[in-house]
């Protein structure tokens, strides 16, 4: 074999390790600790497209989506998930609708985070969701005061 065909033999296979290895994807079976979920969320906002939640320190839960507000309790499992549990109240007379949910995380070969969007029924690197839609503090206190106050809870 001429080594203009044996270099881009092993240049071929390399680009197609490389790609595998690339797309390799989460590793199911390889859970986050819940020690380490809790770090990730713990004292932070979590923006979301029509609101955010806080997930405190001492495991309280607060959010807002619209013109509604959820007040609960938050964890993070040994099965890599983070956890909440709320009443969502929203001013239409009742009082309260309790909404329970979980997200997945997992990390692949690499170490590499990996979170499961029930609503895309996908898997993703939230890489960018930590870097702009994670911050520290609570920035929707004001709101869920606000919304407390109208509903009376």
């Amino acid at each position: 074999m001429s080594l203009f065909k044996t270099f881009a033999a092993v240049a071929c296979a390399s680009v197609i390790a490389a790609t595998s290895a690339a797309f390799a994807g989460p590793d199911k079976k390889n859970r986050v600790s819940g020690q380490s979920i809790a770090k990730l969320y713990s004292g932070k906002t979590w923006i979301w497209s029509k609101g955010g939640s806080y997930w405190a320190p001492d495991g309280s839960f607060q959010a807002i989506w619209g013109d509604s507000v959820g007040l609960g309790k938050w964890y993070a499992t040994s099965k890599g998930n983070l956890c909440y549990e709320a009443v969502w109240y929203d001013g239409k007379g009742a009082a309260g609708s309790q909404h329970n949910e979980c997200f997945r995380h997992v990390a692949d070969s690499q170490g590499q985070l990996w979170k499961y969007s029930d609503k895309d029924k996908s898997w993703y690197k939230p890489t960018r969701e930590f870097a702009e839609r994670v911050k520290p503090g609570n920035e929707i206190s004001s709101q869920v005061r606000k919304l407390r106050r109208k509903y009376g809870v």
